[in-house]
């Protein structure tokens, strides 16, 4: 059974019609309401208020469709991790080389964080959250899968000779944690005075963080790391 905060909370049928808008579409615009905010404001600290404002809804809905809010910022780490964790598995099934797949892989990371720049703090948050069994049915459905994906691309490559044995559990806090930097990129463009546009600066930083972590991966014997 699902943890509480995930579940939408129970509501009697007329309060429930009575909550619900005209219309489809509300559940995703108390999302976007919610990502919007965080972005603006470059932190999760976001009342039911301000959503209810922002998405020009009743904050009765965020309980009617997710329960608290909480529920609703699971929700939204669910929503925007769903495409990378989909196109993680297309990729585990491809037949190519481990570094081929590895530098997908991370360009995957950093284009995730590109959409939604706030995720990877909004999941450390949510799993530090107050209710220990969603924060682990949390890091099984959206944490963990990535820890399986790198562990076996990492162990591709040692097997191929692609690759120098590491931890992947040490690879996984260094690769994200460069990648996941991606989402500062506007306040160093700012302090720099520098006429680079955003996207091109962007794309550069992709490049230099996926040839970085893949030089760590290089056999000692082919000029990698040494221990």
């Amino acid at each position: 059974m699902a943890p509480s905060g995930w579940r939408r909370a129970d509501m009697s049928g007329a309060a429930a019609a009575r909550a619900q808008p005209e219309g489809t579409g509300a559940r995703e615009r108390l999302l976007e309401a919610a990502a919007a905010l965080i972005i603006e404001r470059k932190t999760i600290d976001i009342s039911l208020a301000e959503i209810a404002t922002k998405s020009c809804l009743n904050s009765a809905l965020v309980k009617y469709y997710f329960g608290s809010k909480n529920g609703l910022l699971v929700a939204l780490a669910q929503r925007d991790a769903a495409r990378a964790l989909a196109d993680m598995d297309l990729l585990l099934r491809q037949k190519m080389p481990a570094g081929q797949k590895m530098r997908l892989h991370l360009r995957g990371i950093m284009n995730t964080y590109r959409r939604s720049p706030y995720l990877n703090r909004l999941l450390h948050e949510l799993l530090r959250g107050p209710d220990p069994d969603a924060a682990r049915e949390l890091h099984d459905v959206l944490v963990q899968p990535v820890f399986d994906c790198q562990r076996r691309i990492l162990a591709e490559g040692v097997a191929s000779g692609e690759f120098a044995e590491v931890d992947y559990r040490v690879f996984y806090l260094s690769a994200t944690g460069a990648c996941d930097q991606f989402m500062h990129t506007d306040t160093v463009l700012n302090l720099t005075q520098d006429d680079t546009p955003p996207e091109v600066f962007r794309d550069r930083y992709i490049g230099q963080v996926v040839d970085m972590v893949m030089a760590s991966l290089t056999p000692k014997n082919q000029g990698g790391p040494s221990a």
